[in-house]
């Protein structure tokens, strides 16, 4: 079985990430918690995490500036969520987290995402997980959204987007006075979603809700043939949920170029609460942090790198004995590059160096390593 890590050397700085982690974002800011003190999320000076850029706000259609923040702003709060599974396994987190303490009103949080995490998270006969920790404050339920879609949000009460579009993602919506449903949603070709949502509501206003580590599966498959979208409530870190117990399940049918005109990611939220600990990836392992065990052993573990000098030193967990590669891509779609095709590895982990120039390459502003296990 071959096992791979990607790395991205993104502005001279080389940062390690997990096998195929396209986009994390765990809202390592700066707090602007004090409403319309402080700034708030989205007002240009959160850069993004890996896999997107910079994050902007919207209210009803109308983004938000320092000069304008939007009404009942979403902020970068001053505090972190964690997360324990039944078995007490700890989800890693780093940073804040997202908040929102005001209800009135609608906002939406948007950011473009990196065209290479795109054509990783959306190609055919693959699979996409998307996770994140969610906490409701209470008064009546969340109404909430997120996920991968062709336009930004625009802030409403529905979730709906600014023209026209496709998107996939998990929301929370009412079904009824102050119950709330964890379901799918599917925008096609629309500002609107369709939903297929749980039986029973999770929320249930207005008491606050406990911490929950949401999840979201989608199986894309070639034109004509289904696309899968499942949405789960991750209760084991340890051991990928079986479709079938998933709590909300639905299926479309999308070409390739749909699916990769997937460009932007947004959450929406009418309520108050927490979001943290987003992760977006192509396997379960990916999306929590490495708990599972068999996704830990092929990790880059430590990168050295210094500006100006052409050498990278990459060090992964290996066996002693087997063989790796390490391959580059400009793009994160074309990996047939290597740096070496042979690396024989060490007990417990292995270090190698390499020289950008002598592949011509020490000049890029960004570049992806992969180390495979042959």
């Amino acid at each position: 079985m071959k096992y791979s890590l990607i790395a991205a050397k993104i502005a001279c700085l080389v940062t390690p990430t997990f096998a195929d982690l396209l986009i994390y974002e765990p809202f390592d800011y700066e707090s602007t918690a004090e409403i319309n003190a402080n700034g708030f999320f989205g007002d240009g000076n959160q850069d993004g995490g890996f896999g997107v850029g910079i994050w902007g706000q919207i209210s009803q259609g109308t983004v938000g500036t320092a000069a304008a923040p939007p009404a009942n702003e979403g902020d970068v709060a001053d505090e972190g969520v964690t997360f324990s599974d039944a078995e007490g396994n700890e989800l890693p987190v780093a940073g804040n987290a997202y908040e929102r303490r005001a209800r009135v009103g609608q906002v939406a949080c948007f950011s473009t995402i990196d065209p290479a995490s795109t054509t990783g998270l959306t190609a055919d006969n693959s699979t996409m997980w998307m996770t994140f920790l969610f906490e409701d404050f209470g008064f009546s339920g969340p109404d909430f959204g997120i996920g991968l879609h062709s336009e930004k949000m625009i802030g409403d009460d529905n979730q709906g987007l600014e023209a026209p579009g496709f998107g996939i993602g998990l929301g929370i919506v009412s079904s009824g006075g102050q119950a709330r449903n964890i379901g799918t949603s599917i925008y096609n070709n629309d500002v609107n979603f369709t939903r297929q949502f749980e039986e029973t509501p999770t929320f249930n206003g207005p008491a606050a809700s406990e911490t929950f580590f949401l999840a979201m599966k989608v199986n894309w498959k070639p034109e004509g043939t289904p696309d899968e979208i499942f949405v789960f409530i991750i209760d084991d870190l340890t051991t990928e949920p079986d479709e079938a117990d998933a709590v909300a399940s639905d299926t479309f049918d999308w070409d390739l170029a749909t699916q990769q005109s997937l460009d932007v990611f947004n959450f929406s939220d009418t309520q108050v609460g927490y979001v943290d600990e987003i992760r977006v990836g192509n396997s379960f392992g990916d999306v929590v942090g490495g708990t599972i065990a068999s996704s830990s052993p092929l990790q880059i573990t430590e990168i050295t790198y210094t500006p100006g000098d052409p050498s990278v030193s990459l060090t992964w967990n290996s066996k002693e004995g087997t063989s790796y590669a390490v391959r580059y891509s400009r793009d994160m779609v074309n990996w047939d590059f290597d740096l070496d095709d042979a690396v024989l590895g060490t007990a417990d982990s292995t270090t190698q160096t390499f020289n950008l120039s002598e592949f011509g390459i020490e000049n890029e502003t960004k570049l992806y390593f992969r180390v495979e296990k042959q």
